[in-house]
């Protein structure tokens, strides 16, 4: 991800002389958008160096070696390479023994736009080969390795008799690992996408295979749950190469119901009083029209659409649909026929994907259900100010918060990027409850509770990658 690296640039870049009179606020906006009015021109020129070599690994002993490698415990000749491979790896790289250098995962299809810092001469792997998914005995789970898209584990869940029962709150077409590096904002009506995860087999900052989960230990009581308290930031202390899920066994009815709502304040009523109602559909996406209309172009859309998908028994799906009908009264039409976006075939998904992603986004807003319609509002009124049209995608948790993600029809340079979420910033504090989740919003939140958690992590970084070879913080 890079957000320890970013955090910690940012405080040492306050201790500069030159730079210590500024905000911490408008120092992270110099650095994002490179001000060379404010910033020295040696700080623009390291904030614009790119990974110095991409490669493309197919198996966890190729990124094994390449880590014993970057963190010094090797020579580059232990490579393997051929002799053109080897001699660019060591120019472009200038690595050898007992010097150090750094690695990152590419994301497969990043929701947002990347961190402050790049990750600065070392290696960015591509793990778009390493797609394999295993299936032990049959059971509800799978272990993906980090560059299986998502659509594709979805559907052969399906032939084998599961479900994946987490989704993206924006129909893109992720890869597994991008819940890590890329935002895949996984999730279900019951749970967030950590819910789901069993476990992280990867390669720690020394080379040594790592496994990250929760083992029971017949000795001791309890117990500390790391895999759960570092699986956002997981890549910034090890190389995640296959995450264990918990699948679903297959229901034998699935059913797809969609409503189509004219009024913000009837839709809010209706998901605040689902969310109440102890109904447990698989998951509920809610879209704007203009979010309906990358979704399905052409098709008349109504100001909002609630899409609900139904599992259970041929007997049992009547009486789940007359409850979903009554939680939302309100609605102005449903239909039963409409397709929802994740169970259609992969060209049909991969093209709507590369639709959507034409759009700029820039972050999640969590928002209590009945203030939806009114962020929905909010949000009209910044793509004005901004000249960029809106559109939104939301998905709805039990919890009776839905996330939103915005995106906005608006090119995606780095001033625009800034702007808008400044504005999504202001929009989530003038809502009760509401929260800004993006990669700016984590570097502007100054609370103390915060800033000690995130020294937290930063030591736990200190301690478990001494060697900074996983996402490294600082390098001269």
């Amino acid at each position: 991800m890079g957000f320890l690296r970013d955090w910690t640039f940012i405080e040492e870049a306050t201790r500069i002389p030159a730079l210590s009179e500024l905000v911490r606020e408008a120092l992270i906006r110099a650095v994002f958008v490179r001000d060379d009015r404010v910033l020295p021109r040696d700080i623009i020129a390291d904030l614009s160096h790119a990974p110095a070599v991409t490669v493309k690994v197919k198996d966890d002993v190729e990124v094994r070696k390449l880590v014993q490698v970057l963190n010094g415990q090797e020579s580059t000749a232990t490579l393997g390479l051929n002799a053109e491979d080897f001699h660019f790896f060591r120019q472009r790289l200038s690595v050898g023994k007992g010097e150090i250098a750094g690695i990152a995962t590419r994301p497969r299809l990043l929701l947002t736009y990347d961190w402050l810092v790049p990750e600065r001469q070392g290696v960015q792997l591509d793990v778009s080969a390493y797609n394999r998914v295993e299936w032990p005995d049959g059971g509800p789970r799978a272990i993906a390795q980090v560059g299986a898209p998502w659509k594709a584990l979805y559907d052969d869940a399906v032939a084998r008799g599961h479900h994946v029962p987490f989704v993206p709150a924006v129909p893109l077409d992720f890869a597994i690992g991008d819940a890590i590096w890329g935002e895949a904002p996984f999730a279900s009506y019951e749970a967030d996408f950590g819910a789901y995860v069993l476990g992280i087999r990867a390669i720690s900052g020394y080379g040594h295979r790592a496994r990250i989960g929760f083992d029971e230990v017949s000795i001791e009581g309890t117990g500390y749950d790391l895999l759960h308290g570092i699986l956002g930031l997981a890549d910034e202390y090890v190389v995640p190469l296959e995450i264990a899920l918990r699948l679903e066994a297959r229901s034998p009815a699935q059913r797809t119901l969609t409503y189509a709502f004219e009024d913000a304040g009837k839709l809010a009523e209706g998901l605040a009083k689902l969310a109440r109602s102890g109904r447990s559909p698989a998951w509920i996406h809610v879209v704007d029209a203009a979010a309906a209309s990358l979704l399905r172009p052409g098709t008349p859309a109504d100001p909002f659409r609630v899409q609900a998908v139904l599992r259970g028994t041929e007997a049992g799906m009547p009486a789940k649909e007359k409850a979903i009908d009554a939680a939302l009264a309100g609605f102005k039409a449903k239909a039963s026929d409409v397709p929802n976006p994740f169970d259609v075939p992969a060209d049909e998904y991969r093209k709507t994907s590369e639709r959507i992603a034409r759009q700029l986004f820039v972050g999640g807003v969590r928002v209590p259900v009945k203030a939806l319609g009114e962020f929905r509002a909010k949000l009209q009124t910044i793509g004005e100010q901004n000249a960029a049209k809106p559109a939104m995608f939301a998905i709805l948790q039990s919890s009776g918060m839905a996330t939103a993600f915005p995106c906005f029809d608006a090119p995606k340079d780095r001033t625009r990027i800034y702007e808008l979420s400044r504005g999504l910033g202001q929009l989530a504090k003038q809502i009760p409850r509401a929260v800004f989740v993006s990669r700016l919003a984590r570097l502007w939140y100054e609370k103390p509770d915060y800033v000690r958690r995130t020294s937290i992590l930063r030591q736990l970084k200190l301690w478990v990658d001494a060697a900074h070879v996983a996402q490294p913080l600082l390098r001269a």
